[in-house]
């Protein structure tokens, strides 16, 4: 089963009058693209932190829209030099494998990435190119832990279903399984814990949600926006912090955005 493309600060709508108490339901709202706005444009500033405590800054400004139902990613790396003009799309397709490429401008070239590399860095930073796709329910084993568990992530205290999730294809993710806290008010998953594949016991990587904050589209529908999040690597000691800087929800986006004439020349008509 494919997995569904989105952006890394994914947003989806509020549902009050759904009451989810097994995985499946939790699941199925969390990745009901019907939730996510058709449209999304925003500027994104990734923060890499070394063991040391050495950051590199990183601008990103990314798309996200499609035709069909479809939807589609690009990322445009602004800076810093060594990255920059660096893009990389993100395709869903019907009934077969969503599709990503990366145009390396030193090359002058793109590569599709296959499944096998998508468990690699996302441009330098510690994410995965898995971590920038929600899954679907069928492709894990998915394990309620707890009905109603409140977590503090940055101060703010959230009651969360908690999951236990793990992949039928190991294969094609870099974890054994993983820990899943989600918020029961916007469904999203405010910290998620993966384990190693050879020690069950180790975690490797943290996600966490450090702020989730209530934002409108221009047609006045209400989002709730991972505005920023931290990926903490525990085998290196290296971190990447996303935060969203300024976005724009429900504007229609051209699908030239989402071709190989864009990744390739970054112009869309």
């Amino acid at each position: 089963m494919k997995s569904k493309i989105l952006a890394f600060f994914s947003v989806l709508f509020l549902s009050s009058f759904v009451f989810a108490e097994t995985c499946q339901e939790v699941l199925t709202v969390f990745c009901d693209l019907d939730r996510v706005p058709d449209y999304n444009y925003s500027t994104l500033l990734i923060d890499n932190i070394d063991a040391n405590g050495k950051v590199e800054h990183m601008e990103v400004k990314q798309f996200g829209g499609g035709s069909n139902g479809l939807k589609n990613t690009v990322f445009d790396f602004q800076s810093p030099a060594s990255v920059k003009s660096t893009r990389v799309l993100q395709a869903e397709k019907v009934g077969k494998q969503d599709e990503r490429w990366i145009y390396i401008p030193s090359l002058r070239q793109s590569r599709r990435i296959p499944m096998s590399e998508r468990y690699k860095s996302f441009v330098g930073t510690e994410l995965t190119y898995n971590d920038m796709t929600i899954r679907e329910p069928e492709e894990d084993e998915n394990e309620m832990l707890a009905q109603s568990e409140k977590i503090t992530v940055s101060g703010t205290e959230y009651t969360c279903w908690k999951m236990k999730q793990t992949p039928y294809k190991k294969s094609e993710v870099e974890y054994g399984y993983r820990i899943s806290w989600y918020d029961k008010k916007s469904y999203i998953p405010v910290r998620i814990e993966y384990y190693d594949k050879k020690n069950d016991k180790k975690i490797i990587k943290i996600y966490e949600c450090e702020k989730v904050e209530w934002v409108k589209g221009v047609t006045g529908i209400e989002y709730p926006l991972r505005r920023s999040n931290l990926v903490s690597n525990l085998v290196t000691g290296r971190k990447t912090r996303v935060m969203v800087k300024d976005f724009k929800f429900d504007d229609p986006i051209s699908d030239s955005y989402f071709t190989q004439s864009w990744l390739i020349s970054g112009k869309a008509k």
